[in-house]
């Protein structure tokens, strides 16, 4: 009974043309930057993703997060406020806050710079039928970027990524927040892990040295 009841809810969804749902996207313990601490400047986060849905407008672009499309029908699902740019910059400070850095708009002295390239910010609805069959369809939402960082004339890449998924029976905007807010927990933690080894030694100034 779950798997006709599930099928015929895809066909109902699936035939509602193209609709847009609105989302918030949660960054998690938001913090002020702290008083003391290594600097870290982040620049504007440059928006290159390149997997958008065909059906998104170009006005929508900067604040569509993904969706699904099937046959001409499905779900746009954008952010309610704000671009994704900004909200990827908002992770990455709040990371960093997080870490012990204080973050600023420009440099006084000696910084690090953090710059990053959105490749990958969205959710979808993926169909999997033995899923469907056992009332277990999951929405997938996934986070890519390229981060570069620059001090004492160093300079490191890496790519932090993150995934979230989230097992549903009503296709809903709370049910997609549930797998955008895994993906950035999982993206936050994939860059605090990276980015701890891309700062020089002396990060830390102000814990006393260890007497030898």
């Amino acid at each position: 009974m779950k798997s006709i009841v599930a099928a015929v809810a895809l066909l109902v969804l699936s035939g509602c043309g193209m609709r847009t749902e609105m989302v918030r996207v949660n960054v998690p313990d938001v913090r002020v930057s702290p008083e003391q601490g290594p600097v870290v400047v982040v620049g504007a986060v440059q928006d290159v993703r390149t997997d958008m849905l065909p059906a998104v407008a170009p006005a929508d672009r900067s604040k569509n997060v993904g969706g699904f499309a099937r046959g001409g029908n499905g779900m746009l699902v954008n952010l309610e406020s704000g671009t994704v740019a900004d909200k990827t910059r908002e992770i990455l400070v709040q990371a960093l806050r997080n870490m012990g850095y204080r973050t600023a708009d420009a440099c006084e002295s000696s910084c690090t710079f953090v710059d990053a390239s959105l490749t990958g910010f969205s959710v979808s609805l993926p169909f999997e039928f033995w899923r469907a069959a056992g009332w277990s369809q999951r929405m997938l939402a996934d986070i890519s970027i390229n981060v570069t960082s620059r001090a004492e004339g160093q300079i490191r890449t890496f790519t932090a990524k993150g995934h979230g998924s989230n097992v549903y029976q009503v296709v809903s905007r709370e049910n997609w927040e549930i797998a955008l807010e895994r993906a950035v927990g999982d993206v936050t933690a994939n860059f605090k892990q990276s980015m701890s080894g891309q700062v020089p030694s002396e990060r830390h100034p102000e814990q006393p040295q260890s007497p030898p």
